[in-house]
């Protein structure tokens, strides 16, 4: 019975999650659009190197509070004294890294602007972003409370009332005021949000006594379990901005080969694992003192994630080119070199998102660090030799390598600290979902696109009849058995 209410919950939240994950990616494909269309070329390349100075600066000094304070807060009873000062400390610190990272962005605003855009024409817009930085990270704090709190109907309905407005700032400031809308767009977008959330997530008003010594003690925890966290996304950003900078200088046309095979491969199928850090991490440290309830609970998000990611995949094996022609145009038929060996590493990214939260669930930070770290410095490494070898192919195969090589660590890892084991079961579905893929890889290989087209189908509704016999197994109580049942 536990089992099947792993399941539920667990089916239900990313379901929910994954289609206000949909949801966002549709408005992002629109403000795309609205960004191509109004900003043009050089206004679009201005908007991506704007995100990821962002980016950069939010990682190195934000010390991780998204995950830590999302852990302290779920791991606590809500009517302890303790739950109440764990919320005004994270939003407090939280404020705190918001306003750090504006003091960087005024005065490192002449260099953030000729680094970023070879020129330092755009510093004022580093100084306005100031404003950006205070208000995210308030705005933050809510959300990381309504996580921690397990308050998701809330959480969602505000995600999504906050992306439609953005979405209609985004385009009316691109269409208005051009590239200057740009940094309007983030400022008011980060004002909306802020709004929003400070006045529909309500935290509960206690007249619990917050000293300074609290805020000290709280304070220096998270700056402690927080800083190789915040370490470890700078690192990602700073690898993925090495690769990007080597394939622009190859050609931009092999940069845009990437940046397209990410959209399709962490992008849009990493929708599933948004979803699962929203619920499943929460869930995972309220019960990680139960060793048996944990197992079981990553046992069954690994289950449910390859269930619903491995039909994904076979899909898109089997239309990549319509696939790729719809996202974006014919001219990027090339990624499918990418997403030939690019598609099979979800596999082992499910097992890595499933698996690697019970490290961070038991504030493991130091070996959560040594792991990313590690994996986003060979992705760097492998990404720019393989591509020197065997072209975009190689780019996909350092992304599948890489993965495998992150799987079988952790699982070394966990099972020998942790006493972690993958139930016989979810073994051999693991082992089929990989038979699968790469069945379906030495078959694109071997036969022409129609007959691959045709093979691949008949795959994806196989696995995916098999997905729905299970889902209705574990999730609806047989209900679309029974329906068939009666019906015949």
């Amino acid at each position: 019975m536990k089992e099947e209410k792993h399941y539920k919950t667990l089916f239900k939240a990313t379901s929910l999650f994954g289609l206000v994950e949909i949801l966002r990616l549709f408005l992002r494909i629109i403000t795309n659009v609205a960004a191509t269309h109004f900003l043009g070329t050089k206004g679009f390349g201005l908007l991506g190197l704007l995100e990821n100075a962002v980016q950069l600066i939010g990682s190195f000094a934000n010390f991780g509070i998204n995950f830590t304070g999302v852990r302290e807060i779920s791991s606590i009873k809500a009517n302890d004294e303790e739950y109440a000062k764990t919320i005004k400390a994270v939003t407090q610190f939280s404020l705190l890294t918001g306003i750090i990272s504006a003091i960087i962005s005024i005065i490192f605003a002449y260099n953030l602007s000729f680094i970023t855009f070879k020129t330092v024409e755009y510093f004022y817009w580093f100084i306005a972003l100031s404003v950006y930085f205070v208000a995210t990270s308030y705005t933050q704090s809510r959300i990381i409370y309504l996580e921690g709190s397990q308050n998701f109907q809330k959480l969602l309905r505000i995600n999504v009332l906050v992306n439609l407005l953005n979405t209609i700032v985004v385009i009316a400031a691109y269409y208005f005021f051009s590239t200057q809308g740009i940094i309007m767009a983030m400022i008011v977008n980060s004002l909306v949000a802020l709004l929003f959330y400070s006045t529909l997530s309500t935290v509960p008003k206690t007249k619990v006594k917050f000293s300074a010594e609290d805020r000290k003690i709280y304070f220096k925890k998270f700056i402690k379990s927080g800083s190789l966290l915040a370490l470890n996304t700078f690192i990602g950003f700073l690898c993925f901005f090495i690769i990007r900078t080597y394939f622009n200088n190859v050609s931009a046309e092999t940069l845009s080969f990437y940046n397209a095979s990410n959209l399709i491969i962490i992008a849009y199928l990493g929708i599933v694992f948004i979803a699962m850090g929203k619920f499943f991490f929460p869930k995972l440290s309220q019960s990680i003192d139960n060793r048996e309830q944990s197992v079981q609970l990553i046992n069954n998000q690994l289950e449910l994630s390859l269930l619903i990611i491995v039909p994904a995949i076979v899909l898109i094996y089997a239309f990549s080119d319509f696939i790729i022609k719809t996202l974006f145009s014919s001219a990027f038929l090339p990624v499918n070199q990418i997403l030939i060996f690019g598609l099979a590493s979800i596999v082992f990214r499910s097992f890595n998102y499933a698996v690697g939260y019970l490290l961070l669930s038991h504030q493991n930070f130091k070996q959560y660090f040594y792991i990313n770290a590690v994996s986003d410095l060979l992705n760097a490494l492998l990404t720019i030799l393989f591509y020197e070898k065997w072209g975009l192919i190689g780019i996909g195969l350092s992304i599948f390598i890489n993965y495998l090589l992150s799987a079988v660590y952790i699982y070394y890892y966990t099972n020998k600290k942790y006493a972690f084991k993958i139930s016989s079961f979810v073994k051999k579905q693991f082992v089929a979902s990989l038979f699968i893929v790469f069945a379906i890889i030495v078959l694109s290989l071997v036969f022409d696109k129609m007959y691959f087209k045709i093979i691949a189908s008949i795959v994806f509704l196989i696995s995916a009849g098999y997905s729905l016999i299970k889902i209705d197994e574990y999730i609806l109580d047989f209900k679309i058995r029974n329906k068939f049942k009666s019906l015949f």
